[in-house]
């Protein structure tokens, strides 16, 4: 079979629905990992939102001192939102806190099996609002919003990525029922982006730019609030890995040269795919749909300045002492430089402040 590029792979992996995999390599392939809930102490990983409602209540406590101030449409809008807990989170607090509020609150899903579990949450969570669920951007845009404030935790890590080596790009391709990988000359799109980011080894989101502008597409006036984790700048060593049962494993035995790690290919549409962000490159990209960076810290310092310990007066406040001490366990984990708190970086991206 021909070679396919590795962000194809990439996609299939994650995002198929099996058959076109199944062309293309000739093999029985499975749906993508992500079109099946993930998240959870019992499942594959744990994130910011697994620990609890801090993580949402905190963000809404930074969006609705933005919103309050606003007339006219105003969406909250989470993208991969898998179960939709985190824009529940946000929802709860905003009625919670001031049920005055007007915002439409929806999640960007194309899959409709991630839609059904995202209305279950939103009904079980006894919310008075509606969720709704668009399956793309030329939905949102056909929905005519004067703001847009789009949120998410850990999506910058689940784009497909192009793995480059010096001057080669990877490329998959199946020999004897197994999938190799092999490098191959760069595409001159790839070159361009490994040379303007000085990216030697390493992995290259090709999507983000257009992703960027999509998000900037949705209204006049727009942020992008996120968590990830990565650095600033290249690495300039392979950090992809597979995550399966809270257990991770790199993809390649040596970080720096590209000797593949010839099992975990086998793991095809079965683990999570990751990889560290580069939030230098991510940075450029909505620059170049005219946002500005509003803030771009480590997760701690970040989730201070977002109003953490004022969200939590206001908890104890209407939850009371006890019921805070009870889950302040959660809230370190959230801020621990030894947990999520140094690890993971907070960043906002927009084209207007308050």
């Amino acid at each position: 079979m021909e070679s396919q590029s590795f962000s194809r792979f990439m996609q299939e992996w994650l995002y198929g629905n099996g058959v076109k995999a199944t062309e293309i390599f000739g093999i029985t392939c499975p749906v993508g990992y992500y079109r099946k809930a993930r998240v959870g102490k019992d499942l594959d990983f744990y994130t910011n939102v697994s620990v609890g409602e801090f993580f949402g209540y905190t963000i809404g406590f930074y969006l609705y001192h933005s919103i309050s101030k606003l007339q006219g449409k105003i969406a909250l809008i989470e993208i991969g939102s898998e179960k939709g807990d985190l824009i529940a989170d946000i929802a709860e607090f905003f009625a919670l806190f001031d049920k005055s509020l007007r915002v439409d609150f929806i999640t960007l899903e194309p899959l409709e099996s991630l839609q059904a579990l995202q209305q279950q949450t939103w009904q079980k969570r006894g919310l008075e609002s509606q969720l709704l669920n668009c399956a793309d951007f030329t939905e949102l845009q056909a929905l005519h919003y004067d703001y847009a404030f789009f949120v998410s935790n850990e999506l910058l890590d689940a784009f497909p990525v192009e793995l480059v080596m010096k001057d080669k790009m990877a490329f998959v391709s199946l020999e004897n029922g197994n999938f190799t990988l092999i490098f191959k000359d760069m595409t001159p799109k790839v070159r361009d982006m490994a040379h303007a980011f000085s990216i030697e080894i390493g992995e290259i989101p090709l999507g983000a730019f257009n992703f960027a502008k999509d998000v900037a597409s949705v209204a006049k006036h727009w942020r992008f609030l996120s968590f990830d984790y990565g650095s600033m700048d290249a690495r300039n060593a392979f950090s992809l890995r597979l995550y399966h049962k809270h257990n991770t494993q790199n993809v390649f035995k040596d970080a720096k040269i590209g000797e593949l790690n010839k099992e975990s290919l086998l793991s095809f549409g079965t683990t999570d795919l990751t990889y560290d962000v580069h939030f230098g490159l991510w940075q450029k990209a909505f620059e170049s749909a005219c946002g500005k960076t509003l803030f771009l810290h480590r997760q701690n310092r970040a989730l201070v300045d977002m109003g953490l310990d004022k969200m939590c007066e206001w908890y104890i406040t209407h939850f009371g002492l006890q019921t805070y001490m009870q889950k302040s366990a959660k809230l370190r984990t959230l801020i621990s430089p030894g947990a999520f708190g140094e690890r993971f970086f907070g960043f906002c991206f927009g084209n207007f402040l308050d």
